[in-house]
């Protein structure tokens, strides 16, 4: 962007006035053309997250909901017209600008999120309410700016199927292939399927899901969209459950008392469905406790949280008077279970060590784990070594 600040005084004062009155007239007025649309969407975006109440995620359709005024701009030239170029430098724009806002976080986010903004993720591709291609240039040009501008934020996420055009999916190829992390791969059919099943979500609702967040998709239109990555918030940590599986429900890496139920000795265990059935218990009370959790913080979250600028933004938020976190036209029943990588190896390495080779006890296992693998570094090396779940 270097050589754009030597404009020229004239030039330069146009290219001001522009944006003066762009930000005089959006989000007031409907936007018009593609600068309009993008700065709307901009400001919108900030007073939600950074002034009316902090929130994780950017989940929205762009490629979908800013399409017409790209078209009025770049393929009709109806208004603001620009080149495409001019168009693919724009979004590069909104790519520096999610980078450069900063999140204080405590210090569990920043040893485990290091490097990550606030996880802003865009959805494109997909289908549409007919089954066709959704995807259309602003897409590829998306895809291009990702490309050129090498930020770990926006994060993006494509609607995959085979039926999408090649040349939209060898951008997403492109992308991947920088080892950027991104775009994730979703499956377009099977998530409009789970929408319509699992939520009970009208077709041609379902055919614009967005990510929620980095996994879950949701409702993305005017009419019930979801309004927060989880209701009343929380997380499940199944590899903390492997952890009390081990020790009999207590926890003696933390906190050092009994946090969860009595599952037996493991050291006592002689086959791998006593272990099983020890995680199984310990991940059913973990459960049970964090939805006991949300019950209770999705309706302080009503009382006390609320966002009437988001609510704002949903017709049925305005027709019946709600909150934004009262709608509950779908439901939002995300849940954050980690560690899933984590427990999942552990019982496929216990299992193939202790059960199958019988290299070691469970006696010894448990012996290494409370040392932290001090002095057991080759059954260290042999838990690392052992056959994974998957790919892994």
């Amino acid at each position: 962007f270097a050589e754009n600040f030597d404009l020229g005084a004239e030039k330069r004062k146009k290219e001001l006035l522009e944006i003066a009155d762009i930000c005089w007239r959006v989000p007031a007025e409907p936007a018009k053309g593609f600068r309009d649309a993008m700065q709307s969407k901009w400001f919108m975006f900030e007073i939600c997250h950074s002034i009316e109440r902090y929130a994780s995620g950017y989940s929205h359709l762009e490629d979908r909901l800013v399409w017409p005024y790209y078209k009025a701009s770049v393929i009709d030239k109806t208004f603001q017209p620009m080149t495409r170029e001019e168009a693919v430098e724009l979004v590069e724009c909104e790519r520096l600008k999610v980078s450069e806002r900063g999140i204080a976080k405590g210090r569990v986010y920043r040893e485990g999120q290091s490097g990550a903004n606030d996880l802003h993720i865009i959805t494109l591709g997909g289908f549409d309410e007919n089954g066709n291609d959704a995807t259309n240039d602003l897409t590829n040009v998306i895809l291009e700016a990702s490309l050129n501008i090498r930020t770990p934020e926006p994060s993006l996420a494509f609607r995959y199927s085979p039926k999408i055009n090649e040349k939209t999916r060898r951008l997403v190829f492109e992308n991947i292939a920088q080892g950027f992390g991104f775009p994730a791969i979703k499956h377009e059919e099977k998530n409009i399927k789970h929408m319509i099943e699992y939520f009970k979500i009208p077709p041609e609702e379902a055919a614009h899901w967005a990510l929620v967040l980095c996994m879950a998709p949701g409702v993305s239109k005017r009419r019930g969209t979801q309004k927060t990555r989880t209701e009343g918030g929380g997380a499940l940590d199944t590899a903390k459950c492997m952890e009390l599986a081990l020790s009999g429900g207590f926890d003696y890496s933390l906190t050092n008392m009994q946090m969860g139920p009595k599952t037996g000795d493991p050291t006592q265990f002689k086959t791998f469905e006593e272990l099983w059935d020890a995680y199984e218990k310990q991940v059913e009370n973990a459960v049970a406790l964090h939805f006991r959790n949300r019950d209770v913080t999705r309706r302080a979250e009503i009382r006390y949280c609320e966002s009437p600028f988001l609510a704002f933004m949903d017709d049925i938020c305005v027709e019946e008077g709600l909150g934004a976190f009262e709608n509950k036209k779908y439901p939002n029943t995300w849940s954050d279970p980690l560690g899933l990588v984590d427990s999942t190896d552990s019982l496929a390495a216990i299992k193939k060590l202790v059960f199958d080779d019988k290299k070691y006890t469970m006696e010894q296992v448990v012996k290494a784990l409370r040392a932290n693998w001090e002095g057991y570094e080759d059954m260290r090396r042999d838990a690392i070594a052992a056959p994974k779940w998957g790919n892994d």
